[in-house]
């Protein structure tokens, strides 16, 4: 039997489909179906993703992929914390807010009130604004009553798909709201802001499976694109490596047995989420090319590499910003934002502020590594880089330099291969995690 499958991967940019042959000697992939994903503003000024859009081009993409070959399973990956209600009749109530969007502003509030500490204790899950907590906390409450479950969005595309009603647990631990000790949501935050507890289905495993489309059998993969990511490191989780998955984000950090939801870890901004097949991802976010897609609306969409073909000439030294302030999660304008940041004037060219993005990226990353060995994740022998980061020269040459370790380059499509993966385990092409990594 052939072990062709297919990933569905939506990322806060643009999504796509690949077919990842798992047959062949090394994984053949091949993304056939590509296109952007953007939100836009409802009539209240809302951020909101166009859903309908996404199902749309997903199909699409399905039946493209469907048409060239025999399909083994289907496997669905996303961004974390954005979520979408759906009604008694599984109908979407309204289309899902963008984590971007800045209703979430005084989330500091309901921190405050409930104790930052007390909730990084419950859930290991480092307190920001986007977070689907202080999401859900302000949340429209017409939109709200009406709904009986939310989804995180590739849960959500899997309910399209075949009606399951599930929360896959990997991007579940980004929501701030489940317990990392017991992997149960907790009903003490919820009730704290005033959401039901039974809004949110219980907690899937990766690897079961959700049921059809179109007779191929949907699997559950490790939902949050990180997760993904992480399981298609090469080599798998080697002690010392330390992954860097660059991409709209950049995360970094360990992979653990449980999770540390220490005062310390609280106090040094890290994240502890669940990996696909059990296990903890300890991590920080960096902003990551984000940065540059933004600026590039302002450049009449310049080409990216064009763009870093004129940052990779400019030799003197630049400014560089911290990019793991919340600040350039979504500015208003981030050119703007990174020249008050820098101190870069306005006549300041665009070679220059693409060098202090791509230095300030790697920088971040650096600093993350650090903060890792101050906590004693030691020793630190080597960086294991995948996503879009990989096709950047300049930022591995930077990291080699600024964190002083060898740096392993995987796959720009580690996502997939990961989504890959976990569908090779699901249907018994690998035996176990390790060999599939």
């Amino acid at each position: 039997m052939t072990s062709r499958v297919l990933a569905v991967d939506l990322g806060a940019n643009s999504g796509r489909v690949a077919a990842v042959d798992l047959d062949a000697s090394g994984p053949r992939l091949n993304v056939v179906h590509r296109w952007p994903i953007r939100p836009a503003s409802d009539p209240n000024g809302c951020l909101r993703w166009d859903w309908d859009r996404i199902v749309t081009e997903a199909k699409y993409g399905l039946d493209l992929a469907i048409a060239s070959g025999p399909v083994t399973s289907i496997g669905i990956d996303g961004w974390g914390v954005d979520y979408g209600l759906i009604d008694q009749e599984g109908e979407l109530v309204a289309a899902p807010y963008s984590y971007r969007d800045r209703r979430t502003q005084a989330w500091s509030d309901v921190a405050d009130r409930i104790g930052l500490a007390h909730m990084y204790g419950v859930t290991g899950i480092q307190p920001m604004g986007i977070n689907t907590m202080f999401q859900l906390a302000v949340h429209n409450r017409t939109e709200l009553d009406r709904a009986r479950h939310a989804l995180m969005l590739p849960d959500l595309l899997t309910h399209h798909l075949t009606g399951f009603i599930g929360t896959e647990r990997s991007n579940g631990s980004t929501t701030g709201l489940l317990n990392a000790h017991t992997g149960e949501w907790s009903k003490e935050l919820l009730d704290a802001i005033s959401v039901p507890c039974e809004i949110l289905p219980a907690p899937v495993a990766a690897g079961c499976q959700a049921g059809h489309w179109k007779g191929i059998p949907v699997h559950l993969v490790g939902s949050h694109d990180t997760a993904s990511a992480v399981l298609g490191t090469p080599g798998g989780a080697q002690p010392g490596t330390v992954f860097v998955s660059a991409g709209t984000w950049v995360i970094v950090g360990v992979e653990r047995a449980v999770a540390d939801t220490s005062t310390r870890s609280m106090r040094a901004g890290f994240s502890n989420e669940a990996g696909a097949f059990g296990g903890i991802r300890f991590l920080k976010n960096v902003v990551g090319f984000w940065l540059l897609e933004q600026c590039r609306q302002g450049w009449d969409d310049a080409p990216v590499d064009i763009l870093l073909e004129e940052a990779g000439a400019v030799d003197e030294n630049v400014p560089t910003f911290d990019a793991g302030d919340e600040r350039f999660v979504s500015p208003v304008n981030m050119e703007k934002e990174i020249r008050r940041a820098t101190g870069l004037t306005a006549d300041a060219p665009r070679r220059v502020i693409v060098r202090s993005i791509i230095e300030s990226i790697a920088l971040g990353i650096a600093r993350v590594v650090e903060e890792l060995r101050r906590i004693g994740v030691a020793p630190i022998s080597r960086l294991s880089l995948t996503g879009g980061g990989t096709r950047v020269t300049m930022l591995r040459q930077l990291l080699s330099r600024y964190v002083g370790l060898p740096v392993q380059v995987g796959s720009a499509e580690a996502t997939v291969l990961g989504n890959a993966a976990a569908q090779g385990i699901s249907v018994g092409a690998f035996p176990s995690v390790n060999s599939a990594r």
